[in-house]
């Protein structure tokens, strides 16, 4: 077989394969957003930007007053397996930072703490820029909204304190 034909014989061979692929890639779903949605529903991230009230002490200084958010709960299998999540993108003094709220075993709108005692009841944590600790929440109703006051421990010691928000919560 001569090289010029190889190609013509690889796209005949190769025709009726693709001829059964369809027409393509379904549609994707829309990512919810605060027009959508302006409170955590299970499963569904809330997306949007948000007023905060954040106040960072240690290496990080300064206030956060608003912030690119991303909120999710996940309900588990059972209260003690259900999840949420609030990660924040904001500046503090001109500087870029992320930090994110992890409540395992959220249940709903209530105070959250850990007691430092691994599997007796919900652990909040949280993560400033790879900056980790645990934290006291409490989330108010309908589940949007609340209060932290943090201790980051490892790598480097801070205190975060304040109030946090969902997209489309006027607080």
């Amino acid at each position: 077989m001569s090289l010029r034909l190889l190609p013509a014989a690889l796209l005949a061979a190769f025709l009726p394969l693709l001829a059964g692929c369809g027409d393509g890639p379904d549609e994707p779903e829309p990512t919810p957003t605060m027009e959508a949605t302006s409170e955590p529903v299970q499963g569904l991230p809330v997306l949007g930007p948000a007023d905060q009230g954040l106040e960072f002490f240690g290496e990080v200084e300064g206030v956060m007053t608003f912030a690119t958010v991303q909120c999710t709960w996940i309900r588990g299998n059972s209260p003690e397996n259900g999840r949420l999540q609030v990660a924040l993108e904001g500046t503090v003094n001109g500087a870029r930072h992320r930090l994110r709220i992890i409540v395992n075993g959220y249940t709903g709108p209530d105070t959250y703490e850990w007691d430092g005692v691994p599997g007796s009841g919900p652990e909040v944590t949280v993560d400033l820029d790879g900056a980790r600790g645990h934290a006291r929440v409490v989330v108010e109703e309908p589940g949007d909204n609340g209060d932290i006051e943090a201790a980051l421990t490892t790598p480097t010691v801070g205190r975060i304190a304040g109030f946090w928000q969902c997209p489309g919560t006027p607080r």
